[in-house]
């Protein structure tokens, strides 16, 4: 029992400090290895060397074409996303002889680039790279992808990281969603086919076990930069889907690659219902976030404790966003460690302010390669931001009681609400109890003094050096009603987790509780 505790403690820790670009290029890397070791073992019927040859040859084509369409487009390349793509291209068209199929490998790799700049709209791209390419190259020379990966051998390897992947970034629903409605469309159109049920159960035994299918979706289905903005579109987005990939057997039949399209066809949905472009973010100012006393200097490498910081941009475009949404932020700089180049962080400003408010927190000791490059960022200097989401937002109920709960740097979605209802002039009943180690880390007072003042927001402070922390009592205590609240939860996941376990013993239902939490950026 200590033992599985123990790991998942460090699954837990790991999922926490890898971003999830970093995350999938370890799950790609340890399948292409694990494709290469049982291909040495004569399992699989593949050459190593050509799973090898080709992987370095469609990563080579894949640096040196990001790096030229992010010249000719003033882009700034991205280190992760070239190895990523060239990675699943090579467990998609591979295994193969390098030279006799060098022109194939060439516009596989060279279109999935190209279709990032190429084919895309206000700097975001339409389509998910791997599978453009690999419909593109079957048009243009009759050659395509052979989902080589899907087979019984790799399955316990697809699954195991798939599985953590999808425990990162939270996409349950857009699998399950492609999954159970695929799954239920085969026996469905079987049954209406006449087929028994002996023959159904063996054609979804195979589709589980020796066909891409979870390959498909684990990797190529949840791509955030193509994927919907949100959990329900999202699950329509799967079933979508799975809908047209049932249907091309039926409809067309001659039509090669339908898992393919399929994905480029709700791709091209996911687009129509929203699209989010990447904005350019040029820093207008940062400032010291605490409460005074605090000491800027804090910030500065070898200062003592941590420091909060506001980062203050200008976007190169309106963005149109509600309060406590957040956005990915990719901040490009030299030798990025594990962390990587893009964090997710929440907008802090109101919609009605006309720059965009970044607050984060820095420990005394170095911190990730981003933080480090962030601290250092200049006025004047620019990072990129994009995939606009989040459901951590106010109720469209104006009537709805409110209490805020957060702990130390989760207070930036609440920073965003109740400046907007200062500047909207649409108070709320809203209660905010906010939890921090000590008064210097207390951020936005002013802002909250306000919402006190005009809105009659009620505000608690709870410096947990003093008074300890939030416990049952004190929401009983200071939080007027509270069975009848919508409770907001935000701050570091243990601390969420813990909260939702005292509020349901508290008789507050489930669907009263949203949370947002930060797990390791």
């Amino acid at each position: 029992m200590v033992y599985n505790e123990g790991v998942m403690q460090f699954l837990k820790n790991f999922l926490n400090n890898t971003t999830m670009y970093r995350l999938m290029l370890y799950y790609l890397l340890f399948l292409a290895g694990a494709a290469i070791a049982l291909s040495f073992l004569g399992i699989l019927p593949y050459s190593p060397w050509q799973i090898m040859s080709g992987a370095a040859y469609l990563w080579l084509v894949c640096y040196l074409s990001n790096i030229f369409f992010a010249w000719l487009f003033g882009a700034k390349p991205n280190l992760e996303s070239r190895s990523i793509t060239a990675l699943i291209l090579t467990l998609l068209v591979g295994p193969m002889a390098l030279l006799p199929n060098i022109w194939f490998l060439t516009l596989a790799a060279a279109t999935a680039m190209a279709s990032k700049y190429v084919i895309a709209f206000r700097r975001r791209h339409i389509f998910n790279p791997a599978a453009f390419a690999v419909v593109f190259a079957a048009i243009a020379i009759n050659q395509g992808a052979s989902w080589w990966v899907g087979n019984v051998y790799l399955l316990p390897f697809v699954i195991l990281g798939g599985v953590l992947m999808i425990a990162k970034i939270r996409r349950w629903h857009l699998v399950g969603s492609f999954l159970a409605s695929y799954l239920a469309l085969i026996v469905i159109f079987g049954i209406f086919g006449g087929r028994e049920a002996e023959s159904l159960a063996i054609q979804i035994k195979t589709i589980l076990l020796n066909s891409p299918i979870l390959f498909f979706s684990f990797i190529m289905l949840p791509e955030p930069l193509t994927d919907p903005p949100d959990r329900s579109s999202r699950i329509y987005y799967g079933i979508l889907i799975a809908v047209v990939y049932s249907l091309f057997p039926i409809l067309l039949p001659t039509v090669p690659y339908g898992l393919e399209l399929s994905l480029l066809i709700g791709n091209v949905f996911a687009r129509v219902l929203r699209f989010d472009p990447k904005f350019a973010m040029k820093l207008v100012k940062k400032e010291a976030g605490g409460t005074p006393p605090f000491s800027p200097s804090l910030i500065k490498e070898g200062g003592g404790g941590s420091s909060i910081m506001n980062f203050w941009f200008e976007p190169d475009q309106s963005i149109n966003f509600m309060p406590g949404q957040f956005l990915e932020w990719t901040l490009a700089h030299p030798r990025p460690d594990s962390r990587g180049a893009r964090r997710y962080f929440t907008i802090a400003s109101a919609p009605e302010e006309k720059n965009i408010l970044l607050t984060t927190k820095f420990a005394a000791e170095k911190g990730s390669s981003f933080k480090e490059a962030l601290k250092k960022l200049s006025p004047g200097q620019e990072l990129t931001a994009s995939n606009l989401e989040g459901e951590f937002i106010l109720p469209k109920n104006a009537k709805q009681k409110l209490c805020f709960i957060a702990g130390g740097i989760g207070i930036t979605p609440f920073r965003s609400m109740l400046k907007y209802m200062i500047d909207a002039k649409k108070c709320r009943d809203a209660v905010l109890l906010y939890s921090v180690k000590s008064e210097a880390e207390i951020v936005y007072k002013e802002i909250f003094e306000q919402a006190k003042k005009l809105c009659d927001v009620k505000v608690i402070y709870v410096v947990t050096d003093k008074v300890g922390f939030i416990d049952k009592e004190m929401i009983e205590k200071e939080v007027p009603n509270f069975v009848e609240r919508l409770f907001f939860v935000s701050g570091p996941e243990p601390m969420v987790k813990s909260f939702e376990k005292m509020l349901a013993g508290m008789n507050i239902p489930k669907n009263q509780i949203k949370h947002d939490y930060f797990p390791g950026y």
